[in-house]
């Protein structure tokens, strides 16, 4: 009993951190910048084309052969990128030559969530690294290994003050080949809470979280450098006790939807926007079966974003993204300190890559 009312009192004391989407708060931040990350990824790889050549070429300006109308072109060469020794890329971006792609990625963000007229504010940092092999089965592939570390701060104020501060860390692996892609992020994370109001005696609660996300993606190309990306995922969570002592809840929710976007040129930088929308519906959800279920078996939610990627050079980019999360739908409230939760944010992030 003393593990159920636990969890009761987290539910009490963090309504919008706890209940925004089914998983954490701090969770849905980080797999947001995991895939922010993937996606600038993917869409960097997709730009760049290693040198298959065999015989490196020497570039003339003139020569019988050379068309002015085409200056890309070369005898023998179906690939115009090819054709130059040293593989020059859309928008003046230089192909990958090596086997390797490294990539270092500072994220900033902050969101509101608001849950039967509670505000929660929180703030985050996240730091990452990713180490690509391309070339892993064919010359089109690559594999991602990456790997994250960061901090949420978030605040909620009225009656209960609940300060929350989250260490996390995550690991994913993804995998491309062509237009399909798939990846898997693990995810651990530590939560202290402080809560103090005027009717209540100051706490601290401790707690832990881990969870799992999958994704499967294809990618659709379109004439003028459009493209629609559809995806399908899963994402499993689990709360626990300071150090993962007694398991508090879980929550399982499968999500699906589609990324739109298209890449021109603004002065000599490359410009990326894109939008995306995703359903989730949390398929199961329950906290020590003494509390009951923390979320509506069936209850169906949104997740939209838009977001604008410059290529400010070869090696350097960044991006700012908007995003909305909220629930739907759902069946009647399974505990009277149910809400729907309704967030909104942005998140900004810089990326160095070299090989």
């Amino acid at each position: 009993m003393a593990a159920a009312a636990a969890a009761f009192l987290l539910i009490l004391a963090q309504p919008a951190a706890a209940q925004s989407g089914g998983i954490s708060l701090y969770q849905q931040i980080n797999n947001n910048a995991v895939q922010n990350i993937l996606q600038n990824l993917r869409d960097q790889i997709r730009g760049r084309r290693p040198v298959s050549s065999p015989t490196r070429l020497a570039f003339s300006a003139g020569g019988p052969d050379f068309d002015t109308r085409n200056p890309f072109a070369a005898p023998g060469f179906d690939d115009r990128f090819g054709a130059l020794a040293y593989a020059k890329a859309p928008a003046g971006t230089p192909a990958i030559a090596s086997d390797w792609l490294y990539g270092a990625n500072l994220i900033g963000s902050g969101e509101r969530s608001m849950t039967a007229g509670i505000i929660t504010d929180t703030a985050s940092v996240t730091g990452a690294f990713d180490v690509t092999k391309i070339g892993v089965f064919t010359v089109n592939d690559a594999l991602t290994f990456m790997g994250t570390g960061g901090e949420a701060w978030s605040h909620q104020g009225g009656q209960l003050n609940v300060d929350t501060s989250v260490p996390s860390t995550s690991a994913t692996l993804a995998y491309l080949n062509g237009g399909f892609s798939l990846d898997l992020t693990s995810f651990v994370g530590w939560t202290r809470s402080a809560l103090s109001g005027p009717v209540f005696v100051p706490t601290v609660i401790k707690g832990s979280s881990v969870g799992f996300t999958g994704n499967v993606q294809y990618r659709f190309d379109f004439p003028y450098s459009v493209f629609i990306e559809p995806g399908i995922g899963m994402t499993y969570s689990e709360g626990y006790t300071a150090n993962f002592g007694t398991k508090l809840s879980d929550t399982t929710e499968v999500h699906a939807g589609a990324r739109l976007g298209t890449e021109m040129k603004w002065m000599t930088y490359t410009v990326q926007p894109a939008v995306a929308l995703f359903a989730y519906q949390i398929t199961d959800s329950s906290a020590l079966g003494v509390v009951g279920p923390i979320f509506p078996s069936s209850a169906i939610g949104y997740r939209g974003s838009g977001k604008i990627n410059v290529v400010w050079s070869a090696n350097f980019s960044s991006y700012l993204e908007v995003h909305a999360t909220g629930q739907a739908s759902g069946p009647s409230k399974p505990i009277a300190t149910y809400n729907a939760t309704q967030t909104t944010g942005f998140q900004a992030g810089l990326r160095y890559t070299w090989n």
